[in-house]
């Protein structure tokens, strides 16, 4: 795959949560969400539920889009928990394994089990990013897109931030 199909897989896997996140909020906004939707493959409560909060009104998405996004969050719900439950259980069977007398054979095929199961998540987060891209106008697609790229440029500045931070501390020491 070249930089470009990379880079657009990347900006689709991000947007997939954030345009669901939004979903859940507007929902819960206009009284018709549940508490507790925060769990699952969107964005949670707390500073990020304002942040999807914000987005939804700049995206101005109708009632049939919030709609339509919201089915198709619920549709997979029960898939992406189970895979989410599945990956721990497989996580701790590796910890185990690493800390016991497990053979190289074993870790490896421990490791191909996680790594299937990270790309069956993430081949679902694709499929709804799809779908939801299709609820989406041109425009609001456009908007999403930049609003991404922004928060991503933002998120490294910070953690660029954080870093320079820490590694003038250790010199301060």
């Amino acid at each position: 795959m070249n930089r470009r199909t990379l880079s657009l897989i990347a900006i689709a896997t991000l947007a997939v949560p954030v345009v669901v996140g939004f979903s859940a909020s507007q929902l819960q906004a206009q009284g018709g969400g549940r508490p507790g939707m925060e769990g699952g493959h969107g964005l949670g409560a707390g500073h990020r539920g304002d942040h999807a909060e914000h987005l939804i009104e700049t995206l101005d998405l109708s009632e049939a889009q919030v709609a339509q996004i919201r089915a198709i969050r619920e549709g997979d719900r029960d898939t992406m928990q189970a895979l989410h439950a599945n990956l721990r259980t497989e996580r701790e069977t590796m910890h185990d394994l690493m800390s016991g007398t497990a053979s190289e054979a074993e870790l490896r095929a421990q490791h191909a089990e996680i790594q299937t199961l990270h790309r069956e998540v993430a081949d679902l987060r694709f499929e709804n990013m799809l779908a939801v891209r299709n609820v989406l106008t041109p425009e609001q697609r456009t908007d999403l897109s930049e609003r991404m790229e922004q928060r991503r440029e933002d998120h490294q500045g910070r953690f660029q931030e954080r870093r320079e931070s820490r590694r003038q501390h250790r010199l301060a020491e």
